[in-house]
């Protein structure tokens, strides 16, 4: 595989130099409203054009849902990922919820992209990684009054370490790179700790977790027949 130069930066600002791929995170997080998507994604075809980057933009609603998106650097979209979960700052609209899980193959890695608050249900991350994804891209609003430093641990960090992928966190309260601890000097997990300093930027290189000893992905046929009860909404 390719390796990747990651540079997570706020919505339309230039991507730090030689960046391969760039995640929009804004000081605010909300999600785009359905009647702005439109034109908000046109805007993001033609940065990655611009910039020749991978793009994954701010989240949006499109159909009631809560989506994210992966841009080429041609400007087209190669794949995208709606809700599975329902988050704080957003409800679907639709009746019958999202269970389809898409996995972005790219010169770089199989890539899952994994909305708002589908980060703190590890059965969704564990799912895409045994289906072939090696970089998870999280993006999720998290209000000020409900932010603590343990969401970063029971969610992005927490993907990392039971799946062995670079997990890729931005959000209004923090931006980081995970991956599993023996992987990081520092043996924390984190090739990027959790921080607000734009633009953050890291190389990435999926063949470099050949060599750790793989999770055990979660069994597909159990997630298939019990679906309904992970999925449902308390």
């Amino acid at each position: 595989m390719n390796e990747l130069q990651l540079s997570i930066a706020e919505p339309f600002t230039s991507p730090a130099w030689g960046s391969k791929l760039a995640l929009f995170s804004s000081r605010t997080a909300e999600p785009i409203p359905e009647e702005q998507t439109q034109e908000y994604l046109l805007r993001c075809y033609k940065y990655a054009k611009h910039h020749s980057v991978w793009l994954v933009p701010e989240r949006f609603v499109f159909a009631g849902e809560q989506c994210m998106c992966l841009i080429t650097p041609a400007g087209k979209v190669r794949g995208a990922q709606k809700a599975i979960y329902d988050s704080p700052s957003f409800k679907s609209s639709t009746a019958e919820r999202n269970t389809a899980l898409e996995i972005i193959t790219t010169e770089y890695g199989g890539i899952f992209l994994c909305v708002d608050a589908d980060v703190y249900h590890p059965e969704v991350a564990c799912i895409a990684c045994s289906m072939g994804a090696q970089i998870v891209i999280c993006s999720q609003n998290i209000s000020r009054d409900d932010y603590s430093s343990h969401m970063v641990l029971n969610g992005s960090w927490n993907i990392a370490q039971l799946t062995g992928a670079y997990v890729i966190a931005a959000s209004n309260q923090f931006n980081c790179v995970s991956v599993p601890v023996e992987a990081t000097p520092a043996r924390d997990g984190f090739l990027n700790p959790p921080s607000l300093k734009t633009p953050m930027s890291q190389r990435i290189h999926v063949g470099t977790m050949d060599r750790l000893r793989r999770p055990k992905p979660l069994n597909r046929r159990f997630y298939a027949v019990h679906r309904e009860e992970l999925t449902r909404q308390d």
